[in-house]
């Protein structure tokens, strides 16, 4: 059986901001179905990588291939279009817009209103609690029930891949728990995704793959479960 292709691949990148460069020569990969964490201290180039992966910074060096076409530099939202979410962090919602409106304004760019009546049942039936707050205003909301909102308006586009920037970043303890549930259960249901986290015990608990990131460059990567397990990445960066 022949294995299928990785579903994005980011090869040896090198990117930064003005002349100074956070990334250098970064390489990551998600298979489909994957759920792929990368972890390491601040600082260390996660969200670069991300932003250089969705389109908002071009790298130096180093080329993205997202379903084997190459997507380097692109627009986000072009990148977009071709099925990558992007969810970035600090729960941005349009607080003056009820929950629907929200969700609504993901599937902009979808014109089949069947369609888009679909992916709202997709979404209600991860997160029961936005289908009973629909008519509220998302600005009302808890933080927690705000980056449930977030998660499902990337969830509008159907997308191949959709990528988490710290979606647990700022929440109580109960929600912590509750959002690294339901991003195996969109595991679970056909969904990959790939998420930069502070959280790396969690974050590494629910991977399928993990890499780690210090000073810009790849340091460790491997299954979730081995770096969890592993002496050296405990020592250095699960606090024992």
């Amino acid at each position: 059986m022949i294995a299928a292709p990785p579903l994005l691949v980011a090869e040896a990148l090198t990117a930064g901001y003005g002349r100074i460069d956070i990334l250098h020569d970064v390489s990551l990969r998600v298979n489909v179905h994957e759920i792929v964490s990368i972890i390491g201290p601040n600082g260390a180039g996660k969200s670069t990588a991300f932003k250089t992966i969705v389109g908002f910074l071009t790298p130096r060096h180093g080329r993205v291939l997202f379903d084997g076409e190459e997507v380097t530099g692109v627009r986000p939202n072009l990148v977009l279009r071709r099925g990558l979410a992007y969810v970035p962090q600090g729960r941005i919602v349009f607080p003056q817009m009820t929950v629907l409106e929200n969700l609504e304004m993901g599937a902009y760019i979808e014109r089949d209103r069947a369609r888009v009546a679909a992916a709202l049942e997709r979404v209600y039936a991860l997160f029961p609690v936005l289908a009973e707050r629909r008519r509220q205003k998302a600005g009302t909301m808890s933080g927690g029930e705000q980056q449930m909102v977030a998660i499902g308006r990337a969830l509008m586009t159907t997308p191949r891949l959709i990528m988490l920037d710290e979606p647990s970043l700022g929440l109580s303890p109960k929600f912590v728990t509750l959002i690294f549930e339901k991003l195996v259960e969109m595991r679970s249901a056909g969904y990959t995704l790939m998420l930069v986290e502070q959280n790396a015990v969690r974050a590494l608990g629910i991977a399928d793959r993990a890499y780690v990131l210090e000073l810009g460059r790849n340091r460790f990567e491997g299954p979730g479960a081995q770096l969890l397990a592993d002496p050296e990445v405990k020592r250095l960066y699960l606090g024992g």
